[in-house]
């Protein structure tokens, strides 16, 4: 009886053992193979929009809209640049898609105009990860304007590179409009905009006056005070009142620079009105 006992306590032991390796063998062949159909995990990039970029010697950039037609295939990027392009360069773009560097995709200006662009990129794979979209910036040869009337473009170079990240780019349609049509809509654009920039700094300076408003009651409780204090400690309280009131003068500058550029906004409010008023002749 008892050796039947030792029998199976083996048996039972050899199968423990069998089952124990077995579950090690499958569970490494699974997370060995796991990543051949399991998502990898690709940290997101995604340029911020509407932060300024400053690319230092090549001016500022930054990136308004950044939308995906999924139907389509196709993306739409709007940016604003500063000091990117003059007389002398010209500004083009290229595409790739992560899932496939070698391949550049076809990209279009669809709007050129003030140093705001409206690119599309064409031909997007519907997995198609990130896409980064290159700024290459050119230079003009006018050596030969008069005799083949054609500006050359040489000396090409990458100065950035924008991403947009297939998890977190927003999907719309992109309707299909022509140049005009654009330019009403980034008009109107620029116009809400720059009204809002104006109430921020109306916000601001409102709050400069109470500010002001509240040291100069502090300067007069100050004052009163004066007249049942010591020698010693009305020349603290007076040294206290002359850096209050250069405080003053501290809010005041930064009040009128406030006021400085909301007059330049509201100048360029008008002239961005004028445009609108033009294109919808």
């Amino acid at each position: 009886m008892d050796k039947k006992k030792k029998k199976n306590l083996k048996l039972n032991m050899s199968n423990f053992y069998i089952t124990l390796a077995f579950l090690f063998i499958l569970g490494f062949g699974f997370f060995g193979t796991s990543k051949l159909f399991m998502a990898e995990d690709i940290p997101i990039n995604q340029t911020e929009l509407n932060e300024e970029y400053d690319l230092r010697a090549n001016g500022k950039f930054t990136v308004k809209e950044w939308s995906y037609d999924k139907e389509e295939n196709m993306m739409e990027i709007t940016l604003v640049t500063n000091g990117i392009e003059d007389y002398m360069t010209m500004l083009d773009f290229t595409a790739v898609s992560r899932e496939n560097l070698s391949a550049e995709l076809p990209t279009e200006v669809v709007y050129d105009e003030s140093e705001i662009y409206i690119v599309h990129i064409h031909e997007v794979p519907k997995d198609f990860n990130q896409i980064a979209l290159r700024f290459n910036k050119g230079e003009k040869s006018y050596d030969e304007l008069f005799t083949e009337g054609d500006l050359e473009e040489k000396q090409n170079q990458v100065i950035s590179t924008i991403y947009t990240d297939q998890r977190v780019v927003k999907e719309e349609p992109i309707t299909d409009r022509n140049f005009t049509e654009y330019a009403k809509e980034i008009t109107s654009e620029l116009i809400a905009e720059a009204e809002r920039d104006i109430e921020k700094l109306e916000e601001k300076s409102r709050m400069t006056d109470d500010v002001i408003v509240d040291i100069r009651k502090e300067i007069e409780q100050l004052q009163a005070d004066l007249l049942y204090q010591t020698l010693d400690e009305q020349v603290e309280t007076n040294n206290d009142v002359f850096q209050l009131k250069k405080r003053i003068e501290d809010y005041e500058r930064d009040k009128q620079a406030l006021s400085d550029d909301a007059k330049t906004i509201r100048a360029k409010v008008e002239r961005l009105k004028q445009k609108q008023y033009d294109l919808n002749i």
